[in-house]
C-alpha cells in the first residue's frame, strides 16, 4: 500500500499553478481520469481550455469520464488504465450518488492505496472529505436521486472551498462560522489555494 496523494483545490484554473507545481513532469506519458460528473449535475460542461488542456500540457494522455450510467465493472477496468483521477467542481450531491450508484465510490479508494493520485476542485474536494451535509450551503441537494452524505473520508477535516469567491463569500464565510466551536476542524479555501495531502500530513498552499 502506498500512501495516499490527494491535490484538493476551490478552484481549478486560480489553483493549477500549484497543482502542476506539485506534480511537475512525474506522470507525463500516463493517463488521467477527467470525471465531470458534478458539473453536468448543475446544467454546465467544464471547457476545454481550462479543464483538460492544462493536464495535458503536463504530458498527461486525458480520459473524459462521466459515472452516469457506467457499471461497477466499467469504473474498475477505467480506473485501473490511470495514474490520476481530476474531479471537477459542481453540485456535491449529485456528484457523491453517481460515486455510489456507479462503483466509483469503493474502487476509487483501492486505485488511490495503489499510488492513484486523487485531485479535486470545489465539489471534487468535498466529497473527500467525511461528510458533506454542510454543502446544502453551497448546492441543491435535489439535484440528486438520494443522498447519503458519508464522503470518502480520505481526509480528517472538512473543506469549505470559495471563501474569497464573488458570488458565494458571503455564504461560504457564515457557513465556515459555524463550524466555529461544533468540534470539527474545517479548512477554508480561497480559489488560489490547493491542500496537498501525502499519507496523513497534509500542508495548505
Amino acid at each position: 500500500m502506498k500512501a495516499q496523494e490527494l491535490l484538493l483545490a476551490s478552484e481549478l484554473t486560480s489553483g493549477f499553478p500549484k497543482i502542476r507545481t506539485i506534480l511537475a513532469d512525474r506522470f507525463a506519458g500516463t493517463k488521467i481520469m477527467i470525471v465531470p460528473t458534478a458539473a453536468y449535475g448543475e446544467g454546465w460542461k467544464p471547457d476545454y481550455e481550462s479543464h483538460y488542456r492544462p493536464f495535458e500540457e503536463m504530458g498527461f494522455e486525458v480520459i473524459d469520464y462521466d459515472l452516469v450510467g457506467k457499471t461497477p465493472d466499467e469504473v474498475k477496468a477505467a480506473l485501473n488504465t490511470v495514474s490520476a483521477v481530476y474531479m471537477s467542481g459542481g453540485n456535491t450531491f449529485y456528484l457523491l450518488h453517481h460515486m455510489r450508484k456507479s462503483g466509483f465510490f469503493d474502487h476509487v479508494r483501492v486505485r488511490i492505496s495503489e499510488g492513484l493520485v486523487y485531485i479535486g476542485s470545489s465539489a471534487g474536494s468535498i466529497v473527500a472529505t467525511p461528510e458533506i451535509s454542510y454543502a446544502d450551503a453551497l448546492d441543491d441537494r435535489s439535484k440528486a436521486e438520494e443522498t447519503n452524505d458519508i464522503g470518502l473520508n480520505l481526509v480528517n477535516f472538512s473543506i469549505l472551498p470559495h471563501m474569497d469567491h464573488p458570488s458565494f463569500s458571503a455564504l461560504v464565510q457564515k457557513t465556515y462560522k459555524a463550524f466555529e466551536g461544533n468540534g470539527t476542524m474545517c479548512l477554508g479555501l480561497n480559489d488560489d489555494q490547493v491542500i496537498h495531502v501525502v499519507g496523513d500530513s497534509f500542508k495548505v498552499i
